[in-house]
Order: structure tokens, then C-alpha cells, then sequence
């Protein structure tokens, strides 16, 4: 696990220097190549050509969404999150192109935040070979307080799914790091 951790600090380091000052021709092929690793880390049955395509990683994280459709509350279970966007599991996928309003419960106990989303995709969980019944989803403009939210969660998400807290590794600085608007 070590190593995916320390691909996860380099990928985050150019991801944060990409975001900013912008990167250099081999930063900018290592970002790439540090991000095909730990997509394929966290989707290994996804394609190569997929995987490339995506912006940020995609990281899996369970949660109970809610959304609106034709006047009914539907709730689904969203099991991978990205920067972009997310991939709920449902029955009934809305149809490509269609607008919806999410309701996401971060934490327990927590604020709700509506984020505005399109489908973009359906029947095809795109970490996997096997189509699978649900949606892609692409996040839509926030509101910016949403979108710093929605930021840090995914950001701890991603933290998770490498492998613990930063904060138990001595690391005093990484939470401002891997969040910067919040530090």
C-alpha cells in the first residue's frame, strides 16, 4: 500500500500544481501517468483508453443521492465520485441530456448539499466491462461554497481510499494541502 500512497503525494503535488501555476511537459506526463496508476488502482477492470480520458480520478465512495424526476423523489445509491461528477446505481437511469438537482448527505448528521447535475450516461458503470443499470452523472456549475464542499469531500474520499489519515502519519500540513480553500 506504501507505494500507491506515495504515487497518491506525487499525484496530488502536480494535481494541485496544475490547478495553479501549471506544469511543465514531464510534470505534465507524470501527472498523466500517476493518474492512469491510480485510476486503474481504484477501476482495474477499466480500459486504458477510458481511464485516460477522465480528468481526476475516480474513487469509490457509497452514499445515498437524491434527486427529483417528473415530480418524484428517487433516492439511489452513488458508488464512485470523481471531480466531475459521479456514477449512481438505479433501476430507472434518466435519459441522456436530462437535468437533475441532487441532494447529497456528506456526513451523517450533516448539512444537505444540492449540487446540479447531467446525465451523461446510462447502463454503463464505467469502471467495469459488465454494463451495469445507473448513470453517469456531470456536475453542473455550483455555487462556490457547493463547490468547495463537494472539493474537500472528494478530496477525503480519495484520501481514504489510499489508505488512512494524514494526520497519523505526521504529516501537519497535508489536510491545507490536499484543500487548500479550506486551510
Amino acid at each position: 500500500m506504501d507505494d500507491v500512497q506515495t504515487r497518491f503525494r506525487q499525484f496530488l503535488f502536480l494535481d494541485r500544481k496544475r490547478g495553479t501555476s501549471g506544469l511543465t511537459p514531464d510534470e505534465l506526463r507524470r501527472w498523466m501517468k500517476l493518474k492512469r496508476i491510480l485510476n486503474q488502482h481504484f477501476s482495474p477492470n477499466a480500459s486504458y483508453e477510458r481511464v485516460d480520458r477522465r480528468e481526476s480520478v475516480r474513487v469509490p465512495a457509497r452514499l445515498s443521492v437524491e434527486f427529483r424526476d417528473e415530480g418524484e423523489l428517487r433516492a439511489c445509491l452513488m458508488t464512485n465520485l470523481s471531480r466531475g461528477g459521479l456514477f449512481v446505481e438505479t433501476d430507472k437511469p434518466c435519459e441522456i441530456g436530462t437535468r437533475l438537482e441532487l441532494v447529497l448527505r456528506v456526513e451523517a448528521g450533516g448539512e444537505d448539499l444540492d449540487v446540479p447535475a447531467e446525465v451523461v450516461s446510462i447502463n454503463a458503470r464505467p469502471d467495469s466491462a459488465v454494463p451495469q443499470h445507473g448513470m453517469g452523472l456531470r456536475f453542473l456549475e455550483m455555487k462556490p461554497d457547493v463547490a468547495e464542499k463537494v472539493e474537500a469531500w472528494y478530496q477525503r474520499k480519495l484520501q481514504e481510499a489510499v489508505g488512512g489519515s494524514p494526520r497519523s502519519r505526521g504529516e501537519e500540513d497535508y489536510g491545507r494541502f490536499l484543500c487548500p480553500q479550506l486551510g
